[in-house]
């Protein structure tokens, strides 16, 4: 970003930030509090409605309790036969004037019916009843929007209502059924008041337990609430609210295509939920002229922003040039040159820009061909450092095995020779595959054996899969000589040097290993070896051999800078030299073959 938009965005936000945050912590607090009244309004309203069902609840509860205290009509309709005609009849108009009576002292109860077994017990409509007229078994304790169908001649008294059945006994024996009955309009008296724009009223059925509880809406016939019937994925969602809880918490969905929110509660006596919702239409309304506000905010400060750009602009232009050319520069166009212009200090910082990328590419020109020349001539000095000393002692044994031994050992010597020295000495070649370097080992271990009166065994364990990875050249080999001169050498004894491969930290990296069972080397002496091979500094070997120093740094040439050796070692035990290796080859993908 340039430094003239930070400037505007910094001052832009310094007048704007607060200005914003304020803004917007005025919203989210009336917004809260029109939420809180919104749950507050709906809590009280359903609690108010609970409070009117469990009036009603306990009223037909209460007469419930008082007609079976009644023990004159229990004992009239357990044994009505052990009576003479005439006080039977007088007994039924007695009874029935009692029920009656009670209808007058509660207005609500709709209708008190007594159910009798007993065929000897006259009907007297719409009180007493023979228990025949209705299947009361099947009917539920509590029915809603019930009608009693056959009082055919008193349509007054078949009106939709909520209605308490329950069986009649004297003792064990069961004599009839007692069925109270309270109109719809009267029990639910929320639901028949006139529904307004933003609030409605529900009571909804639970049915069955568990899974598999079913909700059904009840609502009263004869009524136009179209605003308040719920559809069927309404009811699921309601179902999944009422029952995600057990307490009695608000929530807020989708009533009708409108958000509304809803309060509930469960009356466990009747098994229904009831809730009331209020859409949250003043807080859209609300929420549109916060957001009109809002857009005029923005546009202020857009406009706002566009001045203090504009004067920035003018101000920092002459630095535009010099940011886009070091933008061009890190992107690679080491020679770009930007245009001068101005008269202020700005020039001169175009001017030595300038003069700074001429410099830059004449000297990244001079590293290369630098690089290539120190690059093609280590790689050529590494190629012939074959000790002279050791090739004056393998032609001296050859010699002597031409005097004393069959001239198949000699054959042999001569061959073993002639491959070492074919490898070395193909300077062009600077990786191989990992069995041309297995075999050129062979060969200097061949070698090695035939000067000592002790034998060295050179044991491999590396999957044929993994012989034909490329790999930098002469890695092994510096490691096998210095297996042999500090570790097999000194104890001059019959030793073996084993070279086997580890899985790597991921799929295509592999560890190659040396390991000897020599003299090995103590702790200081290992921490001494660490420290100089994590000192970067190129060094070459005085000796004029290969050193481990040198195999480090093709290793982070060829690989990467995260390829490090490993050398593990204990005094008397041997030592252990772990080459990390990509089995895909070079890190960079480049062929150094050619």
């Amino acid at each position: 970003m340039h430094f003239s938009r930070k400037v505007v965005l910094v001052f832009s936000g310094i007048v704007l930030a607060p200005l914003l945050l304020l803004y917007g912590v005025t919203i989210a607090m009336i917004y809260r509090q029109t939420l809180s009244s919104l749950e507050a309004l709906c809590g009280l309203e359903v609690r108010m409605n609970e409070e009117k069902i469990n009036e009603n609840i306990q009223s037909l509860e209460l007469i419930d309790k008082m007609i079976r205290a009644n023990r004159d009509l229990i004992f009239f309709i357990t044994s009505p036969e052990n009576r003479s005609e005439k006080d039977v009849i007088s007994a039924v108009k007695d009874e029935s004037l009692t029920l009656e009576r009670i209808l007058s002292v509660e207005p609500l109860i709709y209708s008190i019916r007594v159910f009798t077994n007993s065929n000897f017990v006259p009907e007297r409509f719409p009180v007493i009843l023979h228990s025949e007229r209705e299947n009361l078994a099947a009917l539920p304790e509590w029915e809603f929007n019930y009608q009693a169908h056959y009082l055919t001649y008193m349509d007054a008294q078949a009106l939709p209502s909520v209605c308490l059945t329950r069986e009649l006994k004297n003792g064990r024996r069961s004599i009839g059924w007692v069925q109270l009955a309270i109109r719809m309009e009267n029990f639910f008296p929320f639901l028949h008041r006139e529904q307004n724009r933003y609030q409605h009223d529900f009571v909804i059925k639970v049915s069955g337990e568990g899974d598999s509880r079913k909700l059904s809406q009840i609502y009263c016939h004869g009524q136009s609430y179209s605003e308040s019937v719920l559809t069927e994925s309404e009811l699921s969602q309601l179902k999944k609210r009422f029952f995600s809880t057990s307490t009695h918490e608000n929530f807020v969905m989708k009533l009708g295509g409108k958000s509304s929110v809803v309060a509930w509660r469960y009356v466990p006596q009747l098994e229904i939920m009831i809730a009331h919702s209020c859409e949250m239409a003043i807080i859209k309304d609300y929420e549109i002229t916060m957001l009109l506000i809002l857009l005029a905010m923005v546009f202020v400060g857009m406009g706002f922003f566009s001045i203090v750009r504009y004067t920035a602009n003018r101000l920092f232009n002459g630095l535009y040039s010099v940011m886009g050319g070091m933008q061009r520069v890190n992107a690679g166009e080491l020679g770009i040159q930007i245009p001068v212009d101005g008269m202020n200090e700005v020039r001169e910082t175009q001017l030595a820009f300038n003069a700074m990328t001429r410099q830059l590419s004449s000297q990244i020109e001079q590293i290369k061909t630098e690089q290539h020349l120190i690059a093609d001539t280590e790689m050529k000095a590494m190629q012939n450092q074959i000790n002279a000393h050791f090739l004056y002692n393998v032609l001296e044994t050859i010699h002597m095995q031409a005097v004393l031994a069959d001239n198949d050992d000699v054959a042999e010597s001569i061959l073993m020779l002639g491959k070492m020295m074919r490898f070395c000495l193909r300077w062009r070649i600077h990786t191989v595959a990992l069995e041309q370097e297995m075999e050129y080992i062979q060969s200097y271990v061949y070698i090695l054996n035939l000067r000592n009166d002790y034998e060295i065994t050179l044991e491999f364990d590396i999957p044929e899969a993994l012989r034909k990875i490329k790999i930098p050249k002469m890695i092994l080999q510096p490691f096998v000589e210095n297996s042999f001169i500090h570790g097999i050498e000194p104890l001059a004894q019959s030793t073996k040097v084993c070279v086997y491969t580890e899985p790597g930290e991921s799929e295509n990296r592999i560890w190659l290993c040396v390991r000897d069972y020599g003299a090995g080397m103590s702790e200081t002496k290992l921490e001494e070896i660490r420290t100089y091979l994590e000192d970067e500094k190129y060094e070459r070997d005085s000796t004029g051999s290969i050193g481990i120093k040198n195999i480090q740094q093709r290793l982070s040439l060829f690989y990467g800078s995260d390829f490090k050796l490993e050398i593990k070692s204990e005094l008397g035990k041997g030592t252990i030299v772990r080459v990390p290796l990509l089995i895909e080859g070079e890190k960079n993908g480049k062929d150094s073959d050619s």
